[in-house]
């Protein structure tokens, strides 16, 4: 309901047609609270909107209130946040403000129902507990500066009464703060504060550089070389979309195949029928065509399920590996992913991927796992994880049982490094221009909101 909301009053087509830092943050800000509704969902025994509008009021009063986007460390402006959210976190300047009495520290107020001592097991610690946790709070914010820092503080905040500066700035600094000028603002400072705000310049952001490591998934790859604009919109900006049908229908398809390898690594045996429910249980009733084409895809997996079930049976096969994960360095990229299935055989590995595309003859699976750069990224990584090459590598198309093979060279491997490192370049240099394609547009997801993208009327 959120995301058709989003998409049929054309907002979300609005932030991405006028691209700016401001409707980017708009954009990442609603990815996050697409991830807060759907955390809700999980756990939810009544999933309305007013059980999450009481759900969403509890956090906030929490103080779990998540309004903007982490700060991009990568981006030349002022971050703005509290010093709870500042923790694990450096830069290069950093202003403690407001550092007066009754700011910070802030007062302590009791609960309305205190909990007596006795009936606390730990520890508790002597003196003023709240300003020793104040000052914790306050050190911490100290420690975030990497080169400057600086305290800030003012006698009127427009209250009745002066404020007192922090003691622990006096604790921080010495007595010598005390005899610091006070400054009053002169009869010009005080009436240029009535004057027009002034439109802040767009802050700059710099490319990636060469000494940081880079991230990069088959995915990652897949979605750059395909549009750079797609890897942003999926990776960096987190645009919300509502899935596809084949997504959901693959991920049930892979979940319940992997469940029934990892029965049989385990030494147990797995019925059909709880191969089946497996599948049941995976299967989201979302993005499909219609309610019959809903039911069709799942009687059409049930059915290659079963074939699999009776072909694995024959087989007798024992995988070394499922969904084992991988990373190794390549220059200056950290690679990451995840086997779908390793076998070993008398000559060496055999890694095996699974998909649900419809394929019918054995022909065109062979030419699908030869033009897979995914395959070859994979035999990449078994190198560079194990020290050896596999012996080949292969497509299981699952609907139809059939399995496409293909033996990768170290000349082959020559080619995926070209393009990890083209992604890595334009990832780095923050080129994230269109390259639209009918083909790659029609099976885009941002499609009906992307201002590039090429649709047949």
């Amino acid at each position: 309901m959120l995301y058709s909301f989003l998409t049929e009053t054309g907002f979300l087509k609005k932030l991405t047609q006028n691209p700016s830092l401001e409707n980017e943050t708009k954009i990442q800000n609603l990815a996050k609270f697409f991830n807060i509704v759907r955390d809700f969902e999980l756990v939810a025994q009544e999933d309305r909107v007013i059980s999450f509008v009481n759900y969403l009021n509890l956090l906030i009063e929490a103080g779990d209130d998540p309004p903007t986007v982490e700060a991009d460390l990568d981006c030349d402006a002022v971050n703005v946040l509290t010093i709870h959210k500042a923790k694990g976190l450096e830069f290069r300047v950093v202003f403690l403000v407001s550092l007066v009495e009754g700011r910070f520290p802030w007062p302590h107020r009791r609960q309305p129902i205190e909990l007596p001592d006795v009936l606390i097991k730990e520890l508790l610690p002597t003196g003023d507990f709240h300003i020793q946790e104040e000052r914790r709070l306050f050190y911490v914010g100290m420690t975030r500066a990497k080169e400057e820092l600086y305290f800030t503080s003012a006698s009127d905040y427009g209250g009745r009464r002066l404020r007192r500066i922090s003691q622990f700035v006096l604790e921080a600094q010495g007595e010598v703060v005390k005899e610091l000028e006070k400054r009053k603002s002169s009869a010009l400072e005080t009436i240029e504060r009535f004057a027009p705000k002034k439109e802040s310049p767009q802050p700059q952001i710099t490319g990636i550089p060469e000494s940081k490591l880079i991230a990069l998934s088959y995915y990652h790859i897949d979605d750059y070389l395909t549009c750079p604009l797609k890897y942003k919109y999926v990776n960096i900006l987190r645009v919300p979309i509502m899935e596809h049908h084949t997504v959901i229908y693959g991920r049930a398809m892979h979940t319940a195949v992997t469940k029934y390898f990892q029965f049989k690594m385990a030494g147990k045996n797995m019925s059909v029928a709880d191969l089946l429910n497996t599948f049941k249980e995976s299967f989201d009733p979302q993005g499909f065509l219609s309610e019959l084409h809903q039911q069709e895809r799942f009687r059409i997996g049930c059915e290659a399920l079963i074939k699999f079930f009776n072909e694995e049976e024959k087989r007798n096969s024992k995988p070394v590996y499922i969904e084992k994960e991988f990373s190794f360095i390549l220059g200056n990229n950290k690679i990451t992913g995840r086997f779908d299935r390793i076998d070993m055989e008398p000559d060496g590995a055999v890694i095996m991927d699974f998909k649900t595309s419809e394929i019918k003859t054995q022909k065109e699976a062979d030419k699908r796992a030869k033009e897979s750069l995914q395959l070859v990224l994979y035999a990449l990584a078994y190198k560079n994880v194990f020290g050896q090459l596999p012996i080949c590598v292969e497509l299981y198309f699952l609907e139809s049982g059939i399995i496409g093979t293909n033996q990768i060279r170290e000349a082959g491997l020559e080619k995926v490094k070209d393009k990890i490192n083209e992604v890595s370049r334009g990832i780095r240099d923050r080129n994230f221009a269109a390259t639209p394609t009918y083909m790659a547009c029609q099976y885009c997801a941002y499609s009906q909101i992307c201002p590039f993208a090429i649709i047949r009327a």
